[in-house]
């Protein structure tokens, strides 16, 4: 029997713990607390629980508050978390994306959209962990050489790297590794002539993550490189690019070295985004070629097949015409042996010219066919 994950609800109010319960519990193992401060007693014991809902809107310790202290945790830092809120504006979910959520579900909620949002996060929770040995490593090596190469450097090694990409998810890849020489991380989405993908650095995106992708994209004007919240996003076209504490309102208040490296950072994140366009639409023009070229094989092995099916047509109907002919000459050839009268003759011989008439007829009609055929080759020849 296949184990239940467990869900832990989190929600001072009853009546919603209730609803959220009886949708839950015939598939996950549904434990249900009304506070933040219980929630975190629970989640203190290791491997407590799967995925946890999480009311924004509590007295004492609201669900922000109790999202940090989980993520602060060893013990409960890696158990997703969906917020679960009738505040649904950028703002909202761009605090809980700041906390460590990893979706935000609008109050009431749909039980449909719940159990889907549950699954998706569970499914990419069971992903990372599959994958989070190989990517400790990759984080060791990246930072063993990191203090060996200059802010300079991550931008040339990044745009060697790019030559070797075929797919735009080695694209996104080339670009997390980057920014994690830079000590910062985020999440990008990649349009093109092949295929659309939105990526962190641990796998796809998250739907927080998403809508917060499908923000920058919505806003029509404004500059491509855009404040939000502490938070910067970069939307170059084909390439969108959001990343994590990277602040491009800076105050006075906050130290001068790190402002100028901020500063830094933003202008070489922008100079890694162009980068990736260029390597996303060259992979877009290879695409094309290869299209094209599978269009003219296409057009060729056409052209080919109707040139020999009208030159089959026009055989036949030659070969018909010679059978009925050599028909009609054996038949007038066999009347004296047969000691018909004229009248007799005379009728046979209608017969057969009648039928030779029809079937010609209907030849006639296949030279039309031929003549369509003909025009079709003409064009086909002009466009291989």
């Amino acid at each position: 029997m296949t184990k239940r994950s467990r869900v832990l609800l989190v929600d001072d109010d009853e009546l919603t713990l209730q609803m959220l319960e009886a949708t839950l519990e015939e598939e996950f193992e549904v434990t249900s607390v009304t506070s933040g401060t219980e929630a975190l007693a629970l989640c203190s014991q290791e491997q407590a629980f799967d995925l946890i809902v999480l009311d924004v809107d509590m007295p004492v310790l609201d669900g922000y508050e109790t999202c940090k202290q989980l993520k602060s945790s060893p013990t409960s830092a890696d158990i997703p978390v969906i917020f679960h809120s009738a505040r649904v504006s950028i703002d909202e979910r761009l605090q809980g994306y700041a906390a460590g959520g990893s979706d935000y579900l609008p109050k009431p909620f749909d039980a449909g959209e719940l159990i889907a949002k549950i699954g998706l996060v569970l499914s990419n929770r069971a992903r990372q962990l599959e994958l989070s040995g190989q990517l400790e490593e990759t984080m060791n090596a990246v930072l063993s050489t990191a203090d060996m190469m200059g802010e300079a450097g991550v931008v040339l090694e990044f745009q060697r790297q790019l030559g070797a990409c075929s797919s735009y998810a080695e694209v996104a890849q080339a670009v997390f590794d980057a920014l994690q020489r830079y000590a910062l991380e985020g999440s990008v989405r990649i349009e093109g002539r092949g295929e659309l993908i939105a990526r962190n650095s641990r796998g796809p995106c998250s739907a927080l993550e998403n809508s917060i992708l499908d923000h920058l994209i919505a806003q029509k004007t404004g500059q491509r490189i855009r404040p939000l919240g502490p938070h910067t996003g970069f939307v170059y076209g084909s390439v969108v690019l959001f990343v994590r504490n990277l602040r491009m309102d800076r105050g006075s208040d906050m130290d001068r070295a790190e402002s100028e490296r901020m500063g830094r950072a933003i202008d070489n994140v922008a100079m890694l985004v162009e980068g990736a366009i260029v390597r996303v639409a060259a992979l877009d023009t290879e695409l094309a070629t290869r299209d094209l070229a599978d269009v003219r094989y296409l057009v060729n092995m056409t052209r080919n097949a109707l040139t020999d099916i009208s030159a089959r047509s026009h055989t036949q109907r030659m070969e018909v015409q010679r059978a009925f002919e050599d028909l009609s000459e054996e038949v007038e050839a066999s009347f004296m042996k047969l000691g018909l009268t004229d009248d007799q003759e005379n009728f046979l011989s209608s017969i057969i010219k009648k039928h030779a008439s029809q079937v010609m007829a209907s030849l006639d009609k296949s030279q039309e066919v031929e003549q369509f055929l003909g025009r079709v080759i003409s064009k086909l020849n002009q466009q291989a």
